[in-house]
């Protein structure tokens, strides 16, 4: 933990070496250092509202959300701000994240000491077994740079490792949507052809190499990050589930991970549904 606020501590903790793959590196010192500043941002901004915060169950659970925005995913701050500012530090979120974001220097530490860890099976484990919550992201950069017109989909890209986890630890999944992100810039198309070509996933870690619309850019081609528009932003919590809830108990163990797959995808789709028809214009919602 931090014991000062001067500058000279907080570039020690953002510089120093951290381990991607230890759960100890959260600090809540710093997290209470941003509440303010983003969730400023957060409701100037982007006019974040979060809805349905008191149905997330005390104790360990999976908190499986969609992901929008490219690289420049900021709706995880505005939840993070709100949670933290309702729940305090007895219950902090752990969020599973892409190696590439825990490789930039500095940056990687502001999103280790925030309660990123690196995305393995391992470290899902770990933070279950200490009774953490943690968040994940299935639809990664495939489900990110979808393009502009598929902004009120669901797609995860059939990656179902989040509800293979579950089935084995059958803790309470909760589905949770983003809906306003993916107005920050125009994703023209996704480009994972063209990363194939280009090696993007070797050299950026990313097989989508994107064209899109985004500032500073004008068009932008790549994974890369780009100034946001300011686009209503709402973030909602659905009601909770357990696997064991909605699959056979005889059933092959594939067939509860593709039923928990496609629990998930639908609550989140049926939200997203609902959530787009009251948005009247793009970014300003």
């Amino acid at each position: 933990m931090v014991e000062k606020t001067d500058p000279t501590s907080v570039l020690r903790l953002m510089t120093e070496n951290l381990d991607a793959d230890s759960t100890d590196n959260f600090d809540y010192h710093l997290v209470r250092l941003a509440l303010s500043p983003v969730h400023a941002i957060a409701r100037s901004y982007f006019r974040a509202e979060v809805q349905g915060m008191e149905k997330v169950p005390g104790g360990r659970a999976m908190i499986v959300g969609n992901h929008n925005a490219g690289i420049v995913f900021l709706e995880p701050f505005m939840m993070g701000a709100e949670w933290y500012r309702q729940r305090g530090e007895d219950d902090p979120l752990y969020f599973l994240t892409h190696d590439a974001m825990v490789s930039i220097p500095v940056l990687r530490n502001m999103l280790l000491r925030f309660g990123c860890v690196r995305a393995s099976v391992e470290n899902s484990r770990r933070l279950f077994e200490e009774g953490h919550k943690l968040v994940v992201f299935p639809g990664g950069n495939h489900e990110a740079f979808r393009k502009y017109s598929d902004r009120h989909s669901i797609d995860f890209g059939g990656h179902k490792g989040f509800a293979r986890l579950a089935v084995e630890t059958d803790v309470p999944v909760v589905p949770m949507l983003f809906i306003g992100g993916h107005e920050t810039f125009f994703v023209l198309h996704r480009g994972e052809r063209l990363g194939r070509l280009l090696r993007s996933e070797r050299i950026l870690r990313s097989r989508s190499f994107p064209v899109a619309i985004a500032l500073p850019w004008g068009v932008m081609v790549g994974p890369f990050f780009h100034f946001p528009l300011p686009a209503k932003s709402t973030i909602e919590f659905g009601e909770p589930f357990t696997p064991s809830g909605v699959t056979r108990r005889n059933a092959s163990r594939d067939r509860k991970v593709d039923a928990v797959y496609t629990e998930t995808v639908q609550r989140l789709q049926d939200m997203m549904d609902r959530q787009a028809a009251m948005r009247r214009f793009p970014v300003i919602g």
